[in-house]
């Protein structure tokens, strides 16, 4: 049995279901899990096998307050012997850490996003980027692993860490139990397209708003996820923007699943600069792992089953072939939906579970 720690001081997004998944991999695995979080989890079974730590909730700049929760998280690791620590978001924590680390445990710290560590393409300023390329280097010279999603990832941080110190575990996603074939709509008078988180420049949803005046009138968007207000009075305002309906709030995962199946096409029109920066696209994996047909861009197709035929891929940040891609799709769209069913979840079950991912953590540290 492993004594685990799962921290996470983060509220909302993917944070509650991604811890809620380790634990249960952990619970499979008949490890102990002390998990240091915001929120309960809501299968963690308080016991002799288990532990919840309430913490603050802490935001990006709240530097001071994070590493007064985090000293806390460490005292209690240290009380619950625990033999490895699993930082679950070093986007945020990277500036918290103590330099002695967590001394009496072993630690993996997962980043999702490294474009804090990329020269000249946004977020943090180039002199604090080598501030922060410095900090994550000390941690690995005291032993510490991290852990990426995807190749490019693991490139950026090549470039200043020893591979050995770096590893590559897909992003985690659940797969609905049963089987995932969709009930197609008969004489439905609209052909629905679906857009699923915040509608971010990088994510090409103004490149889909604008598509939209390219195609017949019977096609209709549906943004789903909670919006900030000035980016959708922006695509509002569009020609085309009296064809698209909000769903502009948090949804469940069971919700969710119900704009998965409702929908034709799922469109995910990343953009290049997505791709710049190695984040995984946990909404391609979810639609995936529910066998729903995508149009995408190169941009993600190296996150795709290799060959997918579930799936057609445009250039990124062309709305005339963003729409061709849709019409395409909609052309070939009975094959497509087999393909995405037949492919999709399988692939997900045997490349994102949540128990490989767990495992592949815990590996890095126990050999």
């Amino acid at each position: 049995m492993t004594r685990i720690c799962l921290f996470d001081d983060v509220t909302g997004g993917h944070h509650t279901s991604y811890v809620s998944g380790l634990v249960g991999a952990a619970f499979e695995r008949g490890d102990y899990v002390l998990v240091a979080s915001p929120e309960p989890v809501v299968n963690l079974r308080e016991g002799a096998a288990s532990r919840w730590l309430p913490v603050k909730a802490t935001q990006h700049r709240q530097v001071i307050t994070a590493r007064r929760v985090l000293s806390s998280v460490t005292r209690a690791c240290r009380d619950d012997d625990i033999d490895v620590f699993l930082d679950l978001y070093l986007d945020k924590s990277i500036w918290t850490w103590p330099v002695e680390g967590v001394r009496s445990a072993s630690s993996v710290h997962v980043l999702h996003h490294a474009h804090h560590y990329v020269y000249g393409r946004g977020g943090l300023s180039d002199p604090m980027k080598s501030l922060a390329r410095k900090r994550l280097a000390s941690f690995v010279q005291r032993g510490d692993m991290v852990a990426v999603h995807t190749s490019t990832a693991r490139d950026i941080l090549s470039a200043f860490l020893p591979a050995s110190h770096i590893i590559r575990v897909g992003y985690p996603v659940h797969v609905p139990e049963g089987p995932v074939a969709t009930e197609i709509p008969t004489a439905s008078p609209r052909r629905q397209l679906l857009f699923v988180g915040q509608a971010r420049a990088e994510k090409g949803a103004e490149v889909l708003v604008s598509a939209l005046e390219w195609l017949p009138d019977d096609i209709q968007l549906a943004f789903v996820g909670l919006q900030d207000q000035r980016q959708r009075a922006l695509l509002e305002s569009r020609p085309a923007g009296h064809r698209v309906t909000w769903i502009d709030r948090f949804v469940s995962d069971t919700d969710l699943a119900g704009e998965l199946r409702n929908a034709d096409l799922v469109v995910l029109p990343y953009l290049s600069g997505f791709g710049l920066h190695g984040g995984a696209s946990g909404v391609l994996l979810t639609t995936l792992a529910h066998g729903r047909p995508v149009v995408t861009t190169s941009t993600l197709e190296p996150q795709l089953p290799p060959e997918h035929k579930g799936a057609v891929v445009v250039e990124p940040g062309n709305a005339h072939a963003l729409a061709d891609g849709i019409l395409s799709g909609f052309a070939g769209l009975e094959e497509l939906r087999h393909q995405a069913e037949l492919e999709g979840p399988t692939f997900v079950r045997e490349q994102h579970s949540f128990d490989g991912y767990l495992r592949g953590l815990l590996n890095s540290v126990e050999g």
